[in-house]
């Protein structure tokens, strides 16, 4: 049975690991979340009158970078006592356990055997990392390389772009003078290897109807008016295909196609390496 990571021992083990922290925080990048958890010291938070005498008058606020971000405060008595966008927490919050324990990790405190790692934490190595590449490519660009080597070798170029960017420069210093500023490396490798079809913010009928004729070399017509992505996907359904947007945070939509049946694979995929993939 796994033993909760939400206990008095553990939080007061990060509050006292915060304190020596400058700023009394930290920001932590953590491999298969879009953003960084943030952990802060809060001294004199206010509590909702009635609850018991707590250890620490100091409130360990937690940020996790969801969409949209939550944030928890969390207070230590006998039981943590912990508030979640201001309501009090009654069942355990799964983004904070994945928080904590990414915390933990980090600041080199012990945890129990007996606590579950969530996968998103787990170690992969570079073969398990490298097979969910290949597989996320040959779902998203089914179809539209001729020889399977041409996905291997994709696969290995965003494996390199998304663990050693400096060593991907060095290999494709051709690739590197299209990249500014603090761009995306990895996002902008698996973006130039796959068929995408950019689209304005606002797109008319006609519009959508041209990219998804690029994307699907179907033709579908869309009556003018609201909602035309989901009308479009009423229309594509059928055909064997699934809208789907690549998040380059960037305006409009940089569109793709996919098997129905791939979209719940795919977005998990995508998500491991830090891609929103969104069905429309």
């Amino acid at each position: 049975m796994s033993e909760s990571i939400l206990q008095t021992r553990y939080i007061e083990k990060l509050v006292r690991a915060l304190e020596d922290e400058p700023g009394r925080h930290i920001h932590l990048p953590v491999r298969g979340l879009k953003g960084d958890i943030v952990a802060s010291l809060v001294d004199d938070s206010p509590l909702p009158a009635g609850l018991p005498p707590l250890k620490f008058n100091t409130a360990l606020k937690v940020r996790y970078p969801s969409d949209p971000v939550e944030v928890y405060s969390i207070f230590t008595g006998r039981q943590p006592v912990i508030f979640y966008k201001d309501q009090l927490l009654e069942a355990p919050a799964v983004h904070l356990e994945i928080a904590l324990i990414a915390l933990l990790r980090e600041m080199h405190i012990a945890i129990a055997r007996a606590v579950e790692i969530p996968e998103i934490l787990r170690h992969r190595t570079a073969e398990e990392e490298l097979a969910d590449l290949r597989e996320l490519i040959g779902l998203l660009a089914s179809g539209v390389y001729p020889e399977e080597s041409d996905l291997d070798t994709i696969a290995q170029a965003l494996y390199l772009a998304w663990s050693a960017p400096s060593s991907f420069a060095a290999f494709h210093p051709e690739f590197m003078e299209d990249v500014k500023g603090e761009e995306d490396l990895f996002l902008l490798v698996l973006e130039k290897a796959l068929p995408v079809v950019y689209c304005e913010p606002h797109p008319d009928a006609a519009t959508l109807e041209a990219c998804i004729s690029e994307l699907t070399g179907e033709d579908v017509s869309l009556p003018p008016g609201k909602d035309l992505f989901t009308r479009a996907q009423v229309l594509l359904a059928p055909l064997g295909w699934q809208l789907l947007h690549l998040d380059t945070a960037t305006d409009g939509y940089c569109l793709l196609v996919v098997n129905p049946s791939d979209t719940q694979q795919v977005t998990a995929l995508a998500q491991r390496f830090n891609v929103t993939l969104t069905a429309l």
